[in-house]
């Protein structure tokens, strides 16, 4: 076949050709089982509303800047750990490095840092507040 490149019986041969040039025109559609499943079912109003709500753009990830918090913790730990070997007391090291999440929002009155859904709910609350810390 000259189409998809398959071989064929010389009498088969033109048969073919004219259904794969038939098939090559059309744009094959995915096909979705659960919509069929759900098909004829009380279910069905509900899935379609589902699938028309646009879906969540995923988060670039920054593990780069997560990686070197925790290798910074790690050494600390070890730092702190050889120091009260040696006979040393915790009062007189450094305090560790603050490790940032840059995932946090911020709150605006208050300061404090929450994820994304947290701080849905609590800066709200938080405006309203009269008496702060």
């Amino acid at each position: 076949c000259q189409i998809c490149g398959r071989k064929f019986a010389a009498d088969r041969l033109e048969k073919h050709q004219s259904i794969c040039q038939k098939a090559s025109n059309k744009k094959r559609t995915v096909f979705d089982t659960s919509k069929h499943r759900i098909q004829g079912t009380e279910n069905e109003q509900y899935v379609s509303k589902i699938k028309n709500q646009p879906q969540p753009k995923p988060k670039k990830t920054n593990w780069r800047a997560k990686h070197n918090d925790f290798i910074q913790a790690i050494r600390a730990a070890k730092a702190m750990e050889a120091h009260l070997a040696n006979g040393g007391k915790i009062s007189d090291l450094p305090p560790p490095p603050p490790s940032e999440n840059p995932d946090y929002v911020q709150c605006p009155h208050c300061q404090r840092k929450f994820n994304q859904t947290a701080a849905e709910r609590h800066i709200p609350k938080c405006k309203d507040i009269k008496n702060r810390p």
